[in-house]
């Protein structure tokens, strides 16, 4: 998890779901995406882009460990699109 974000987010589409700590956004360091991004995926069988199934595939599904200072370099990207505007 890179940036852990307290609350509980609702299905926007159909009211199927709800997630505690939904908008927490994680990375294994090559792609990022929301808490409840497998809830939608799984409720509506949205796809996923090829490039991020291929990276996934490749690393057979597993999230590697970040060290500290590739956390802090994607917290500083999404810290640098919140203060953009």
């Amino acid at each position: 998890m890179i940036i852990a974000l307290m609350g509980y987010t609702e299905d926007v589409v159909g009211k199927k779901f709800g997630v505690m700590g939904g908008s927490a956004i994680y990375s294994d360091g090559t792609y990022y995406w929301r808490r409840d991004t497998a809830e939608y995926v799984e409720n509506y069988r949205t796809g996923l882009p090829s490039g991020f199934m291929e990276h996934g595939a490749r690393m057979q599904w597993s999230v590697p460990a970040l060290s500290d200072a590739e956390i802090l370099e994607i917290d500083d990207f999404f810290e640098s699109l919140r203060t953009q505007g």
